[in-house]
């Protein structure tokens, strides 16, 4: 399957960009309450990984965050935006903010590709995984489709989530506790369970690739199972 890692662009017609509107320091304050990454650690060069979760520690929703010149932005799958906003519309006028949802034209790349898009901080791994946004579709290039994209990112050890997940899984539950938390930044929403979880559990959690060739059955699988190629691809706490 390392052919599916080798400079390829993915077209991610279901992605949107929300762009949080108002003095940048009240939004990073907003922010650093209510999601699993520090975004004082975020910046210009790349897409920050994160979440925001329920008050018991579930994860509503993942995204990806741009934090360059005096703009925030989200990258979040279509599927989970109106979670996302049921979770942090109530917190707005305390911080004098609002949001702006622009559908977007979002490649993705993998591969060590020139001039390809900013990468994904966290994927330290033979494949590059980037992200680029435009307002417009780039028409040249071989843009695969978005399961292609999931299953290299699951190579990559990366699980997205979509509407049907969502509130199903705590983080440790999804790798999330090795790319998407910070354990260092202080409170946020559902931080004392998945604190608990992370220094207190005495069985260490993992996440394991399978694949098979017939349809998984009677298994713990973890987010989505993929079919490409006659084959199935699922993740299982190991």
């Amino acid at each position: 399957m390392d052919y599916l890692l080798d400079n390829k662009t993915f077209y991610l017609n279901d992605y949107v960009k929300i762009d949080f509107e108002g003095d940048k320091e009240s939004i990073k304050k907003l922010l650093q309450g209510q999601i699993t990454s520090d975004i004082e650690e975020s910046g210009s060069t790349y897409f920050q990984p994160s979440a925001i979760c329920d008050v018991k520690g579930f994860v509503i929703a993942d995204f990806f965050i741009l934090n360059v010149n005096e703009m925030i932005s989200l990258i979040i799958h279509n599927s989970l935006t109106t979670s996302l906003k049921a979770e942090l519309e109530p917190m707005l006028p305390f911080y004098k903010t609002s949001l702006q949802e622009t559908k977007i034209s979002c490649l993705g790349y993998i591969g060590r590709k020139k001039n390809a898009g900013m990468p994904i901080s966290f994927l330290d791994t033979k494949a590059e995984v980037s992200l680029k946004i435009d307002h417009q579709e780039e028409k040249q290039g071989n843009h695969l489709n978005f399961n292609e994209w999931k299953l290299a990112n699951y190579l990559n050890g990366n699980i997205f989530l979509n509407h049907g997940c969502s509130k199903k899984y705590r983080p440790h539950e999804l790798g999330y506790d090795k790319s998407r938390v910070s354990f260092n930044k202080g409170c946020f929403k559902g931080q004392e369970i998945i604190a608990r979880v992370h220094y207190k559990s005495k069985k260490e959690i993992n996440l394991k690739l399978n694949k098979t060739n017939e349809t998984p059955i009677e298994q713990k699988i973890i987010g989505e199972v993929i079919n490409y190629d006659n084959q199935f691809y699922f993740y299982t706490l190991g």
